[in-house]
């Protein structure tokens, strides 16, 4: 079993931390989570000096599960955000960060107890490699690995590997590991719940409303003269669909077009253009359909 690895901080993740606009909230929540959850000294410190007779609940903090779920629509910044925020967080903890990621055919090819030797291994390796480090564990597509175990169609396989996942959560703060697991699921309502209670926080992304979308806008052109009769007409144009545009419809497809057509075109990008072409691209299949709240 081979694991993605990377060293933070690193220039690239924090390039493209930056880059990821309308999700503030999700970027702030999860920067300031995972420091409680790898960092005690900032919560003694914190303890100290405004409670130095003690506070019971703050054990809470020490016997919970260093998990975070991630959960949402497609092409909303889950991925991402979780491969980059370990820059942010090395620089706010002054601190070196490992990031390892599961593959993707982390169930192996169905053989009898692949799937349960194959969770193991993953977090036997990052055990080994952390030495002490502080480390972040991604596994992307969480559903295939913890899907409910009440599920008519769950294998016993599916419940097995469920049942070593999370005894594997269990056993980091056994363990004493400065380890956190990022889970990453478009459904949400398929994790068993013996994984959602573990869960120190779970995030939600959602497509851009109105305002995220002006602040979209603002970071594609910002180079670019541009009225605020323009940029008001494109959001119009973006906020009505039936189904919303996703962060990377917007980021990218729509804006790769534009530029493909201005650079055919021997002409300036601009927001006239990427309108046009917006108009004409339908927006990524909602997991799950609901419309578009304005």
């Amino acid at each position: 079993l081979q694991l993605a690895e990377t060293k933070h901080p690193n220039q690239e993740a924090e390039n493209r931390y930056d880059q990821l606009i309308g999700i503030d909230f999700q970027k702030e929540c999860l920067l300031q989570t995972l420091a409680l959850l790898l960092h005690k000294d900032g919560v003694s410190k914190w303890q100290k000096q405004h409670h130095p007779k003690g506070l019971n609940i703050i054990n809470q903090l020490d016997t919970g599960t260093p998990l975070i779920i991630l959960s949402g629509e497609v092409g909303c910044g889950k991925t991402v955000l979780a491969q980059h925020i370990a820059t942010p967080l090395s620089q706010k903890l002054n601190t070196k960060i490992l990031v390892f990621e599961t593959p993707s055919n982390i169930r192996g090819s169905g053989l009898v107890g692949e799937i349960s030797n194959r969770i193991t291994a993953a977090f036997d390796i990052v055990k080994r490699k952390l030495k002490g480090e502080i480390g972040i564990l991604i596994i992307d597509e969480a559903d295939d690995l913890a899907t409910k175990r009440s599920q008519n169609e769950a294998h016993h396989e599916d419940r097995a590997g469920l049942n070593v996942l999370i005894k594997q959560l269990d056993l980091i703060k056994r363990d004493k590991v400065k380890l956190a697991v990022i889970l990453i699921t478009n459904r949400l309502n398929v994790l068993d719940p013996a994984i959602r209670r573990r869960a120190s926080l779970e995030l939600l992304f959602e497509r851009p409303n109105k305002t995220q979308l002006e602040q979209v806008f603002k970071f594609l052109f910002a180079q670019i003269v541009y009225s605020n009769a323009e940029l008001e007409a494109l959001v119009k144009a973006a906020s009505s669909q039936t189904i919303a545009f996703s962060y990377s419809d917007l980021v990218q497809k729509i804006t790769q077009q534009t530029l493909f057509q201005c650079i055919s075109n021997n002409t300036p990008f601009n927001m006239l253009s990427y309108k046009a072409i917006l108009e004409k691209t339908e927006p990524s299949p909602l997991i799950v359909e609901k419309r578009f709240s304005k």
